[in-house]
C-alpha cells in the first residue's frame, strides 16, 4: 500500500469511533487444510466459495458489504484512484466464480471508471487468511487483497497481496506489506522479496487463478503464495498507542487508476474483471 492510502486512511480513523458489525457465509463442507497449516489444529471459521456457498447477490449482501467501512459505510474510494465502487454489474456470478468487474460507462477518467469491492460483514483476529483469485493484465489496474481494523483507527493493515500494472510493476511481480504503529524494525526470519520488496514467482499472475494468504499470529504474519512462503517476518497488531487494535475485517477490490497503477490506456481496457473462486479464514 503506498503512501496516498496511508495518510488518507489515518486522517479517516482519526475521527471515527468503534463499529462492530457481523456476517457469516453459508455452510458447506470443509475443503482440505492448507499444506502450510497441516497438523497445526486449524479449522475453517469463513468459507466464502462463490462456486459454493456464495452464489447470488442475496447471499453475497448477506456476508459482504461493498464500500469501506469508513463514513458511515459509505466511502467508495481512497486518495487518488480513478475507480468509485459501485454495484452496477460490478459483482457479477459467472462460471462458478465470482468477478469484480471495472466498468468505464462515462469515458476513461479520474471519478468516472465503476468497480467492485468486498468488505466483509465478519471480523476476527488471527488465523489464515487465503484467497484464490486470477487478476486482470490491463495497465492502471490495482487489484488488493488486506486486512483493516474493524475498530476504524489505522494503523495497523496487513496487504495479503497487491498487484499493480504500471508498466514498471507488473503482473508478472506481487507486493505483500504490513502496516505497523510500532517503530521499529521487524525481524524477518525468511524472505524471497526483491530489493524492490516485490515478489517475482516466474510466471504472469493474469494467466490463471493463484491463492493468496497469510499466516497472522500475534507476534507474526508469514505471506504465501500458491504454499509458498514468500515472507515470514515479525509484526504487531497494535495502534499508535500501543492497544491492540483487536479484529479486522477482509477486503477484496479492484482499484483502478490514480499515483501507483497510473492511467488505464484507454475504453479497451474496459471491462476489466478480478475473478475470485473463494476467500477462507481458518483458525485455532
Amino acid at each position: 500500500m503506498r503512501a496516498t492510502r496511508r495518510r488518507w486512511l489515518q486522517q479517516a480513523s482519526a475521527a471515527i469511533g468503534w463499529a462492530g458489525l457481523g456476517g457469516c457465509a453459508s455452510a458447506a463442507p470443509s475443503p482440505p487444510v492448507p499444506r502450510p497449516l497441516q497438523g497445526q489444529g486449524y479449522r475453517l471459521v469463513q468459507n466464502w466459495d462463490f462456486g459454493a456457498t456464495v452464489v447470488d447477490d442475496a447471499q453475497l449482501r448477506n456476508a459482504f458489504f461493498t464500500r469501506y467501512i469508513y463514513q458511515g459505510g459509505k466511502l467508495d474510494t481512497l486518495n487518488d484512484e480513478w475507480q468509485r465502487y459501485r454495484d452496477n454489474d460490478n459483482h457479477v456470478f459467472e462460471d462458478g466464480v465470482l468477478a469484480l468487474v471495472a466498468r468505464a460507462p462515462n469515458g476513461v477518467a479520474a471519478g468516472r471508471i465503476e468497480s467492485g469491492m468486498l468488505r466483509s460483514k465478519w471480523s476476527g483476529q488471527y488465523g489464515y487468511f487465503e484467497c484464490r483469485m486470477k487478476v486482470p493484465g490491463a495497465r492502471g489496474m490495482w487489484p488488493a487483497f488486506w486486512l483493516n481494523p474493524q475498530d476504524q483507527t489505522w494503523p495497523p493493515e496487513i496487504d495479503v497481496v497487491e498487484i499493480v500494472n504500471n508498466g514498471r510493476d507488473t503482473t508478472r511481480n506481487s507486493f505483500h506489506f504490513t502496516h505497523t504503529a510500532v517503530k521499529e524494525v521487524s525481524a524477518v526470519a525468511t524472505s524471497l522479496l526483491d530489493k524492490n520488496k516485490t515478489y517475482r514467482p516466474g510466471f504472469d499472475y493474469q494467466d490463471d487463478f493463484h491463492t493468496f494468504a497469510v499466516e497472522w499470529t500475534a507476534d507474526r504474519v508469514r505471506h504465501f503464495v500458491d504454499d509458498v512462503l514468500v515472507i515470514d517476518r515479525e509484526f504487531h497488531w497494535v495502534h499508535k498507542d500501543g492497544a491492540d487494535a483487536g479484529p479486522a475485517h477482509v477486503l477484496l477490490n479492484l482499484a483502478v487508476g490514480g499515483s501507483w497503477p497510473g492511467a488505464p490506456l484507454g475504453p479497451q481496457a474496459f471491462p476489466a474483471k478480478l475473478l475470485v473462486q473463494y476467500i477462507r479464514v481458518w483458525q485455532r
